[in-house]
């Protein structure tokens, strides 16, 4: 039922986009819209059809078992494990990524505010950093 509510959702959203985008004047962001429109459409038809093939009853016995194995995975101790490991090494990946970026986009003159934007993103990822991990340090 979920599934079918964000297939839903996000198809709805989607056709809004792309119904805006006709409105839109200037072509640079109607083509935005129109594309983030699209792709929403795509992805909600996408929900919709993996919905309704689960609710067919010759396909039951095929989502109960991929319902298990996802619950199997949620709750792995060993998936869990793996899981914070690669968030924890793409978080050390990307807080050099945005320093040698900018740090880039300084050299080559880019504007002043883009150069800024990769700053200001790079703190905050440092800072979330140390705000979860507070946060997670008193929970558990």
């Amino acid at each position: 039922m979920r599934d079918r509510k964000k297939g839903g959702f996000l198809l709805a959203a989607g056709v809004i986009f792309v119904a805006v985008s006709v409105f839109v004047k200037d072509s640079y962001y109607a083509n935005i819209l129109r594309s983030w429109g699209i792709a929403w459409v795509v992805i909600g038809l996408l929900r919709l059809r993996e919905y309704f093939y689960y609710k067919k009853p010759e396909h039951q016995a095929e989502y109960e078992e991929k319902e298990t194995a996802a619950r199997i995975n949620r709750t792995d101790e060993r998936k869990v494990l793996l899981r914070q490991m690669a968030g924890h090494k793409a978080y050390q990946v990307m807080f050099f990524v945005l320093i040698a970026v900018s740090f880039l986009f300084a050299l080559l003159r880019v504007e002043w505010w883009v150069t800024g934007v990769l700053c200001l993103l790079w703190v905050l990822q440092y800072l979330l950093g140390i705000a979860f991990m507070r946060y997670y340090e008193k929970r558990l």
